[in-house]
């Protein structure tokens, strides 16, 4: 155990003077660990490409959805990986205390209004949209996840409104307004703003107090059979996502408008729904029966609490040891992860993610951040490239510390990043793969003599 002690403290020390000397005529951590070597200069150097990597793709089990800047709301059959719904759950914050809605109020009109900031698939599909008034209280307190659900009273007070999204379409002249965002306005049953005006005083004359007599709503979607979309609303942008209430204090008054906001005070949060049943035979046997061998060939990963993939090194203790005796040991100096998208997986529709995280397994339980990933972006990678359609990681500090035996790491989950905000999907080419498309890790190491 001791000569084992001093061996891995040998090869730190070795490392760790290699980085000093390096480093010290390097300007930006993106040289770190990388290009110790020359491009062209293999004198003293090797390189490898065949280590074996073991991946496999498995639904995620939870994911915190309270909050978000973004949320999500749609339905969109994806022809890989199944149906998602996109469903919302929201209480409503007064724009005013002490509000009075007169001694005879009419109701004209309730509108929903929801103001766009992006979306994610096939928008020229018609989206039917359900708006439920909740029976329960969301506690602040409480955490909520995408699997979170709440109970319901009454009829669809959207009574399945249809229409086909319009994320785009800026500069709509509402009434005597021009809205310079686009927006999707859902009207709802008049029977709701007159259950609000003929309410007692007593419940607005505070936030909680009106949270105490209407517990909020659930906006959800019938599912598409076919193409469909999930887009991104801006919840409390309160000069324009509104439930308005337009009335009258009286059949002879003026017309008249109350909003109610979202806003930090308030629990919102999103609810994901997955058939991955409708997925392709593929993707079904993998994710859903759990036949892992499928992921040496194909991966898939998907936002919304879907779907992440592992990836293991099982032979790189033994390959590390093969190549060392007592007196030489092996230094990585560069180690990148490259991760090719599928041929199947270019869609105009259902674009790659602009970026992925990726994360260590550890032994205990939970995840970690690689050491690699403490010396930037720049350096650390997970950028997706337009040009070459991959995405890479350096991992060099991760292997060599598992090399070194100092770090215990079962592997890799690669995901989405930004997944519980986005709607965004990719399919990418496992380890075996075609020869030219396929993930594998590139190494560069020297073996050091003592």
């Amino acid at each position: 155990m001791v000569k084992r002690y001093c061996k891995n403290l040998f090869k730190t020390l070795i490392i760790s003077v290699l980085v000093v000397l390096y480093t010290s005529c390097s300007k930006t951590t993106e040289s770190i660990g990388n290009g110790l070597l020359s491009e062209n200069d293999h004198i003293g150097a090797f390189y490898t490409d065949t280590l074996h990597l073991n991946c496999h793709s498995e639904r995620i089990d939870s994911l915190y959805t309270k909050g978000m800047n973004s949320v999500l709301l749609g339905s969109m059959m994806d022809p890989v990986m199944g149906l998602t719904n996109a469903n919302l759950f929201t209480q409503l914050h007064l724009s005013s205390t002490n509000h009075y809605f007169g001694d005879n109020p009419v109701i004209d009109s309730v509108v929903l209004q929801l103001v766009y900031s992006g979306y994610y698939g096939d928008t020229t599909t018609l989206q039917t949209v359900h708006v439920y008034e909740l029976a329960e209280t969301m506690i602040d307190s409480l955490d909520y996840y995408q699997f979170s659900d709440f109970e319901t009273k009454g009829a669809d007070l959207a009574n399945s409104y249809q229409f086909q999204p319009h994320p785009k379409t800026a500069n709509q002249i509402v009434g005597n307004d021009t809205l310079s965002l686009a927006v999707l306005r859902i009207p709802l049953d008049n029977s709701f703003g007159e259950q609000l005006a003929s309410a007692d005083s007593s419940i607005f004359s505070t936030p909680d107090a009106f949270k105490d007599y209407f517990h909020g709503l659930k906006i959800s979607f019938e599912e598409v059979s076919q193409g469909g979309a999930i887009c991104y609303f801006d919840p409390k942008n309160n000069t324009i996502t509104q439930l308005q209430v337009y009335y009258r204090e009286n059949p002879s008054a003026n017309p008249m408008r109350y909003d109610f906001y979202i806003t930090s005070d308030d629990v919102y949060f999103n609810q994901y729904l997955h058939d991955y049943t409708l997925g392709t035979t593929a993707f079904t046997q993998q994710v859903m029966e759990g036949d892992t061998s499928l992921g040496q060939t194909q991966l898939y990963l998907q936002s919304m609490g879907g779907i992440r993939s592992f990836i293991s090194f099982p032979d790189l203790i033994n390959w590390a040891d093969a190549l060392q005796d007592e007196g030489t040991h092996l230094i990585i100096n560069e180690a990148k992860l490259v991760i090719p998208a599928a041929e199947t997986s270019d869609s105009t529709l259902l674009p790659p993610p602009p970026s992925m995280a990726l994360v260590s397994l550890k032994a205990t339980g939970g995840t970690a951040l690689l050491p690699d990933y403490m010396e930037g972006t720049s350096y650390f990678g997970g950028t997706y490239s337009t040009t070459k359609k991959n995405v890479s990681f350096r991992i060099s500090e991760y292997l060599q510390e598992i090399i070194l035996g100092n770090n215990t790491s079962l592997g890799l989950y690669l995901s989405i990043t930004g997944a519980s905000y986005n709607a965004q999907r990719w399919v990418v080419a496992g380890p075996e793969a075609l020869q030219d498309h396929s993930m594998k890790c590139e190494i560069k190491y020297s073996l050091v003599k003592e």
